[in-house]
C-alpha cells in the first residue's frame, strides 16, 4: 500500500526532509516530485508540502534563518574587504601613536594594534614583579576593589591618550601568570588595552568576522587563520571587541588591562545573548 493511501500520514523522517529542503530554498514542486518518486500519493505529497509551508513554526524559523544568512553574508563581505587590505596578515606595531591615530585607525576600525609605552612608575617596578605578587596571592583581580593593592594602583600611569586619565575610573585589572600558562580561546566582550609590565606572552587573535566558523564545527574553528604577536615589558596591545583571543605565557608575567577608553562612550559591549522577544506579539485568540 502506498504511503498516500487514505488515512495515512507522511512519515516523520520525510516531514523533516521536506522542512530542511524548504529552509534551504528548494521549490515546492520539486519536493512534491521527489515524494511521488518515493511512492507517496500525489495528493498527499502536495498537501504535506503545503502544510509545512503554512505552519507558523516553519514561518518563524524561515524568518530567523533569513536574518542569520543576511548577517553571515555581511560578515563574509567584511572578511573579504579585510583580506584585501594591506597588512591584513599581521598586527601593526608602533613605537608611538597619537590618540587621534589610535582611535581613527584602530579602535573605531575594530583592528588590534601594539604600541610601546610603560604604564607603571619606574620607581615601583620591583613591586610589580610576578614572583612578588604570586607570593602575595594576587592572580587576576581588580586593582580598584582590593585595598591591599592600593600602592600598585597609585603607581599606575594610564596611557591617557587612549584610556581615561583617572586609573580608578579606567577599571584596571591586574593579571599575574606563571610561565607556561595558556588561556582558552574566547571572544572579547569589549575593547581591552592589555599592558604588559613584566615577562613575555604570545597573543593569538582571530577577527570578529570569523564568527560563523569560530562557533561552528571543531574542524572549521581549527582551520581559521590566527594572527600572532609577542608582547614584552612596555608593550600595549589593543584587543578589539568581537575578536577571539588567547595567549600563552612565555615568562612569568604581570600585566594590567584597561577597559574605559577616552572616547565619547567609554567602551562598546558585544552581548552574545539571545535577542529578546519582539515587543508587540499578535492578539491572543481563544480557540473553540
Amino acid at each position: 500500500m502506498k504511503e498516500g493511501s487514505e488515512g495515512a500520514q507522511l512519515a516523520p523522517e520525510w516531514r523533516r526532509w521536506v522542512v530542511e529542503n524548504l529552509l534551504r530554498g528548494a521549490d515546492a514542486p520539486d519536493l512534491v516530485a521527489v515524494l511521488e518518486g518515493a511512492g507517496v500519493d500525489a495528493a498527499l505529497a502536495r498537501e504535506a508540502v503545503e502544510a509545512e509551508l503554512k505552519d507558523p513554526c516553519f514561518e518563524g524559523t524561515r524568518k530567523a534563518l533569513a536574518l542569520d544568512r543576511k548577517l553571515e553574508g555581511l560578515l563574509d563581505m567584511y572578511g573579504e574587504l579585510y583580506r584585501q587590505a594591506e597588512g591584513h596578515e599581521r598586527v601593526d606595531r608602533h613605537e608611538s601613536l597619537s590618540g587621534e591615530e589610535f582611535f581613527d585607525r584602530y579602535y573605531f576600525q575594530n583592528r588590534p594594534v601594539v604600541i610601546r609605552g610603560s604604564v607603571v612608575d619606574p620607581a615601583s617596578e620591583e613591586d610589580w614583579r610576578p614572583e612578588r605578587l604570586m607570593a602575595s596571592g594576587a592572580r587576576a583581580v581588580s586593582l580598584v576593589e582590593h585595598a591591599d593593592l592600593r600602592p600598585l594602583l597609585e603607581s599606575l600611569r594610564p596611557p591617557v591618550a587612549y584610556v581615561v586619565a583617572d586609573a580608578r575610573a579606567g577599571r584596571p585589572v591586574l593579571s599575574v601568570e606563571a610561565e607556561g600558562f595558556q588561556s582558552e580561546e574566547g571572544a572579547a566582550r569589549e575593547n581591552v588595552l592589555l599592558c604588559q609590565v613584566h615577562g613575555r606572552r604570545r597573543l593569538r587573535l582571530v577577527p570578529a568576522f570569523e564568527l560563523r566558523r569560530m562557533t561552528g564545527e571543531p574542524e572549521e574553528k581549527s582551520a581559521v587563520p590566527r594572527l600572532e604577536v609577542e608582547l614584552g615589558p612596555g608593550d600595549l596591545a589593543l584587543v578589539s571587541v568581537g575578536w577571539w583571543f588567547a595567549w600563552r605565557v612565555l615568562e612569568a608575567s604581570t600585566s594590567v588591562s584597561f577597559s574605559a577608553f577616552a572616547a565619547s562612550a567609554p567602551n562598546v559591549t558585544w552581548e552574545q545573548e539571545p535577542a529578546p522577544p519582539e515587543p508587540t506579539p499578535p492578539p491572543w485568540r481563544k480557540r473553540g
